[in-house]
């Protein structure tokens, strides 16, 4: 199975679980929706000598934890992978372990790339954010590094969690502590210590600050970059040595 049929196949299981496609363009909208417009009251602050309105400020962390929901599906597809021997099929076929990782990187990047365009959209809309073209390039390429993260870590614990309760109970036990750290709602200064603390060695906060950066202030730090880069990178690395475990010799 060349790259094509990898892809072919993850646009097939995209087709037939289409509630949770709709789901992963329906969630960061409730989100936005529903907990950001409640909060909506807070007045306007300064954000790096810029005044902005709340829910600007909310809009890249609601970005973040789409991507960051990007983890629970791919690992739900390996883990199915692994249990029922489609990874050693597949490669007994002919296919590679980077066309079948890369598939996965292609299409969940494309799911999330166009949610987040689709956030950018309306922001551009209705809460009067400005974006040049190189910005928006800018974006773009650091929503994939970041996405290229979470997805591996997908892939990881796919591979590595034998038990779909086990794998189920790990993404309830992360799942708020992973997104209430970052600082997708609250603001830098105004949480207790502690969870600005934990919140300094959650990956989320290096996506959620970066995209903040770039879309609020035109760029994010270089040291951004390079964390997130090498957090995705290292990722990769990880999820192809696990992966190649379960390959046939």
């Amino acid at each position: 199975m060349r790259l094509y049929g990898f892809v072919y196949r993850e646009i097939s299981l995209k087709k037939e679980a289409i509630g949770g496609f709709i789901s992963q363009f329906l969630t960061p909208t409730l989100y936005f929706l529903f907990f950001a417009f409640s909060l909506s009251r807070t007045v306007n602050f300064e954000y790096h000598g810029k005044t902005i309105s709340y829910l600007l400020y909310v809009l890249p962390g609601i970005i973040a934890i789409q991507i960051f929901y990007s983890y629970p599906v791919v690992s739900s597809t390996t883990f199915n992978d692994v249990r029922f021997g489609i990874i050693r099929t597949s490669l007994l076929g002919g296919g590679s372990l980077s066309g079948y990782i890369l598939a996965k990187v292609l299409v969940e990047s494309t799911v999330v790339i166009l949610v987040s365009l689709f956030l950018v959209f309306v922001g551009v809309l209705f809460l009067n954010l400005y974006l040049s073209s190189a910005t928006l390039l800018q974006f773009v390429l650091y929503l994939l590094v970041s996405t290229v993260f979470w997805i591996s870590m997908g892939i990881i614990i796919g591979v590595k969690m034998r038990g779909e309760l086990t794998r189920n109970m790990l993404f309830a036990l992360l799942n708020l502590p992973t997104i209430f750290t970052a600082p997708v709602f609250y603001l830098k200064g105004s949480a207790p210590m502690w969870i600005e603390f934990l919140g300094k060695i959650n990956p989320l906060t290096y996506h959620v600050v970066g995209l903040r950066e770039i879309l609020l202030l035109g760029g994010a730090p270089v040291e951004f970059w390079i964390i997130s880069l090498l957090l995705g990178m290292g990722s990769v690395a990880v999820s192809i040595k696990l992966t190649s475990e379960v390959a046939p010799k």
